[in-house]
């Protein structure tokens, strides 16, 4: 019997990668731009994985991760370049956070049968909040971990444990939900819960996770079936 349910949160509650095209295009929009979008979409892709790896080598500051991506975005497709572009985007992509169809319904049945937590490894700690409380979920969580607020982020297993321990519930009491094979399911395996992997790529291993779902209403069935 699980006594709390923790859950991942781009990707697995949210559409992060539709918030940021829908925010991107705005901006793009904004400028005025002749530039064409899936070009400049294509380059903003490969600036964020850029910077990830610079992040993960500890060679630049998580906090300038919009102002890197879309500045160098910006300069390869000869758009001008103005500081307030950044706020203009952040704000976009905090107001189009919304949770994925039928998200809302299934944690309003979760919540009597035990803890409810999330854990998300973002940088930017004050614009994640937001993003979560915009999303409408906010008030279903009994513990909100951002990496970026504690300096711990996932695949280490110890930011699970302080979500953990933050409730009072044991790693084999807990289920962690989450779209990252990397990240969610190798970190929370290694704190000693069980996982469920929301997937969106057939062709990833259903080994990497107890359990394998596709989609909110595959979920829905699954914890029906196992959270009692």
């Amino acid at each position: 019997m699980f006594k709390a349910i923790l859950f991942d949160f781009d990707g697995t509650l949210v559409d992060f990668v539709d918030s940021d095209i829908q925010s991107l295009k705005w901006l793009h929009s904004y400028t005025g731009s002749l530039a064409n979008f899936d070009d400049f979409l294509q380059t903003s892709v490969a600036e964020i994985m850029k910077f990830h790896h610079l992040v993960a080598e500890r060679q630049i500051n998580p906090l300038l991760m919009h102002e890197f991506r879309l500045k160098n975005s910006f300069t390869r497709h000869a758009i001008e370049w103005k500081d307030n572009y950044v706020n203009l985007y952040q704000k976009q992509l905090i107001e189009t956070c919304r949770p994925l169809d039928g998200i809302e319904k299934l944690l309003v049945g979760l919540k009597p049968k035990g803890k409810i937590g999330l854990i998300t490894n973002a940088y930017d700690a004050k614009e994640q909040r937001e993003r979560i409380k915009n999303s409408g979920l906010e008030a279903y969580f009994d513990v909100i971990v951002i990496a970026g607020e504690i300096g711990i982020y996932k695949p280490e297993p110890s930011i699970f444990l302080y979500a953990l321990n933050s409730i009072g519930v044991e790693p084999d009491q807990a289920l962690y939900i989450g779209d990252s094979v990397t990240y969610d399911m190798v970190g929370a395996k290694s704190a000693g819960m069980k996982t469920v992997l929301f997937n969106k790529d057939s062709n990833r291993q259903a080994s990497a996770a107890d359990y394998t779902i596709d989609g909110v209403a595959e979920l829905q069935v699954l914890l029906d079936r196992i959270v009692t």
